[in-house]
């Protein structure tokens, strides 16, 4: 049997899986929707730079043993396919160093050869911690030891300034668990007080999660105005990225909108957020268009990079291109579009 893609080989080893986007967000892929990728049936649905960030899981059922991971770094092609060749080298190396059975046992020496692997990726520790979190979470597996810390921490045990011994996986934990143990209710109650870091590790745990309730989003959108209102923009930022997964997007997109009215239009870290985080928002055209035309008139210098970034996305391209040909545009957004095509002409 020929083995030219990642499923083929996972097929024929034995193996059940689950693949996570870790480039954006940690999200899953729906496994038929990684084997339509795997055999370039659909584009890449999360790009970064023109390569797919990902962390497979696989595990034998018959064997019982325990989970293994592969992080990933796979280039797409122009199209946001994965390349078949790419697939194809990497399961190459992978069975030259340790052959066909995937949940053997390995040597240290095998894992040295694994890792120097040219398609795999090291994730941040922030990453990490959370995919970690979310698989204990999905397999039903206990916490890291820093989850009860966290949780008594938002519950007020602590003095909100005692953070400093809270461990990130222990906020991943939390957020991944968000309907365990009344987290979401501690959560809004420690909004209010929670210092500035411990906040900004909370929303980066939270930016993860679909299953942020009503009530909790609309919290973070109160600490939104409130910490812009105290000039604290780096701050306000990382709270739009708490609810960029949530459910609710109209809050979500409610948020975004009200912030085109403040300070933040300045602050580039602004809009490489929304490029990063909030993409799914911009499939709303009108704040698609609301986004370039900020974009043009108050960071020019970033459209470029961010028009490609968000041109790149499958779910997006069409409505971004759409943008190239309206006629009704302010003098920033016309004049961005045209350093954009000649820049385009002297790569070409």
């Amino acid at each position: 049997m020929s083995m030219n893609t990642l499923t083929d080989f996972l097929e024929q080893a034995q193996c059940q899986f689950h693949v996570y986007d870790l480039g954006r967000i940690v999200q899953k892929i729906d496994n038929s929707e990684f084997q339509a990728v795997a055999n370039n049936q659909q584009a890449y649905p999360y790009p970064i730079q023109q390569h797919a960030f990902i962390a497979l899981t696989f595990w034998q059922v018959a064997a019982q043993k325990e989970h293994f991971v592969w992080f990933l770094k796979m280039p797409l092609d122009e199209q946001g396919l994965m390349k078949i060749t790419a697939q194809t080298s990497f399961i190459r190396m992978v069975v030259e160093a340790m052959g066909e059975n995937l949940t053997a046992d390995v040597s240290d020496k095998t894992q040295e050869r694994l890792a120097s692997n040219p398609f795999v990726f090291k994730p941040s520790a922030e990453k990490l911690a959370i995919f970690n979190a979310n698989m204990n979470s999905v397999f039903v597996r206990p916490a890291s030891s820093f989850y009860p810390a966290v949780q008594g921490y938002l519950s007020g045990s602590l003095d909100s300034d005692d953070w400093q011994t809270l461990g990130f996986q222990g906020f991943a934990d939390v957020a991944a668990r968000l309907d365990h143990g009344d987290n979401q209710k501690k959560i809004i109650a420690a909004l209010p007080v929670l210092p500035e870091q411990p906040l900004q590790t909370l929303c980066l745990c939270l930016e993860n999660q679909s299953n942020i309730n009503h009530e909790l989003a609309t919290k973070i959108i109160e600490q939104a105005h409130q910490r812009l209102q105290l000039g604290q923009t780096t701050t306000a930022i990382l709270l739009l990225r708490a609810i960029a997964s949530a459910n609710d997007q109209d809050l979500t997109k409610q948020l975004l909108n009200e912030q085109f009215s403040t300070a933040l239009l300045h602050e580039a870290d602004w809009y490489i957020t929304i490029a990063g985080r909030c993409w799914i928002q911009l499939q709303d055209e009108t704040l698609l268009n609301r986004y370039f035309e900020a974009l043009a008139t108050h960071q020019q210098a970033l459209f470029p990079q961010l028009f490609a970034d968000l041109v790149a996305i499958p779910s997006l391209r069409e409505k971004v291109l759409k943008q190239l040909r309206l006629t009704a545009r302010s003098p920033a957004l016309s004049q961005a579009i045209g350093l954009l095509f000649s820049g385009l002409k002297q790569t070409t």
